[in-house]
């Protein structure tokens, strides 16, 4: 008679306790590393643990072509790389992201805006999303002028690349200009007034040439 499979020597109770005692000693005690990074550790960590000892993931892995483990392995080896780079850019396409929600107490919120006009005279908003579909998330405008992020123009050469798409698809009306605009919502106005319509703020005009 074969001795019954010993459990693992890492317990679920003790794991979680334990995975739960270090990330308030090293996030929340010591402050030496954020949650964003050791919060995605633990759930690595788990996950680790479920493709070791659970048994409907162990069978699964096990019936998988020897193959297919190792790409499946490279895939998920290149996400856990990209999450603690903490550095999308620099190694694209291995993209860094954070999963942890965060309060931003600046007040008032400010956004940047481009607001083309068009040879109708009519007020169009720019966005890279809806223009370029294939791109799900682009850097908030201010960004742009990041020197660190980005080299000097590309504020403009991005308004012109999506006049350009604009006036493709719009040949009849085009744009002629695109503002650059500062738009900012008060948070928290003074006791007894209601929050007012966002404030705007030209920054920057631009011409758009039609042989452009």
């Amino acid at each position: 008679m074969s001795n019954p499979a010993s459990a693992p020597r890492w317990l679920p109770p003790i794991s979680f306790a334990v995975i739960a005692l270090l990330i308030w000693l090293i996030t929340f005690h010591d402050h030496l590393i954020p949650l964003a990074v050791t919060g995605q550790l633990a759930l690595l960590l788990m996950l680790i643990r479920a493709y070791c000892y659970w048994p409907p993931v162990v069978r699964w892995v096990a019936a998988m072509p020897v193959a297919h483990r190792v790409v499946f392995g490279v895939l998920v080896g290149a996400m856990i790389l990209g999450h603690y780079t903490i550095k999308g850019r620099t190694y694209f396409p291995f993209v860094s992201w954070e999963i942890f929600p965060f309060v931003n107490e600046e007040d008032p919120v400010t956004c940047r805006q481009f607001i083309a006009t068009t040879a109708d005279g009519a007020k169009v908003r720019l966005i890279v999303e809806q223009l370029f579909p294939s791109i799900v998330q682009v850097d908030p405008l201010d960004a742009l002028d990041n020197p660190k992020l980005y080299p000097p123009g590309t504020t403009e050469q991005l308004v012109r690349a999506l006049a350009k798409v604009y006036n493709q698809q719009q040949p009849d009306n085009p744009v002629e200009s695109v503002d650059l605009m500062l738009m900012a919502v008060q948070l928290h106005p003074p006791a007894g007034q209601s929050r007012a319509e966002p404030s705007c703020e030209l920054l920057k005009h631009y011409e758009i040439s039609s042989d452009r």
